[in-house]
């Protein structure tokens, strides 16, 4: 029986100053490394994910949250390989979430541990309230032992929690829930030299302008009750 580590999972997230580029992220003093990147820029995708690993390609969520994804695997020569055939085979997804080993250049996921995770993957979203699977069959992966599933445990948290944190949550909130029925993130309207127009949360759009440093004080702050195991959804 493999153990579970409740503890939550800290994450870096480096941004690009171009925002046309994709969003690295990496779970603090874990070995999972993490890159979500958009349909448009998969051509321009960096060798070095050459790599094996495991992918999710997601569909952009409805007015009810609910949005579509397909889970799969890379082996050799790996997740840019792969990418770039979805890319040509499948229209639906717009951005993609490409799992990988990070801690040494010189390791990799072999394939019984991409399959693992994989399967873990599906599981996880078949299961999940607000998210509709395009995969035909469940991927099965019997090879991994006990001893290296847990050691592969430490990858899914901080999956799911860049899942939430970009906007695609696993399960529907309660209608009673705080700030149930607001919007996650409104659309934000700027002019060079102007106030940014909106606030994230569940504000009114008739409030006040509010200035780019409040508005990175708010991220940083949800970012904080992510890390804490405290978030409850934008």
């Amino acid at each position: 029986m493999c153990a579970i580590r409740l503890a939550p999972s800290q994450l870096v997230v480096s941004l690009s100053y171009d925002l046309n580029n994709p969003m690295k992220i990496r779970s603090k003093h874990k070995v999972a490394g993490m890159l979500l990147l958009d349909r448009d820029y998969a051509n321009r995708l960096d060798r070095g994910w050459n790599v094996p690993g495991a992918y999710l390609l997601l569909d952009r969520p409805n007015a009810e949250g609910r949005w579509g994804a397909y889970v799969g695997k890379a082996t050799t020569p790996g997740l840019r390989h792969r990418v770039l055939q979805q890319l040509k085979d499948r229209d639906h997804w717009y951005r993609a979430l490409l799992i990988r080993y990070e801690s040494n250049d010189d390791e990799t996921l072999n394939s019984s541990e991409a399959g693992w995770l994989e399967e873990r993957l599906y599981d996880r979203l078949a299961n999940a309230g607000q998210v509709d699977l395009r995969n035909r069959n469940r991927p099965h992966d019997p090879t991994l032992s006990d001893d290296d599933q847990t050691s592969l445990i430490d990858y899914l948290l901080p999956i799911e929690a860049v899942l939430r944190l970009i906007g695609h949550t696993l399960d529907r909130r309660p209608d009673d829930a705080p700030d149930g029925g607001g919007p996650r993130v409104r659309m934000i309207d700027t002019t060079p030299g102007e106030h940014l127009t909106t606030v994230i949360g569940t504000a009114p759009a008739e409030g006040p302008d509010v200035h780019k440093e409040q508005i990175l004080a708010e991220l940083e702050t949800k970012l904080k009750s992510l890390n804490d195991g405290t978030y409850e959804g934008w």
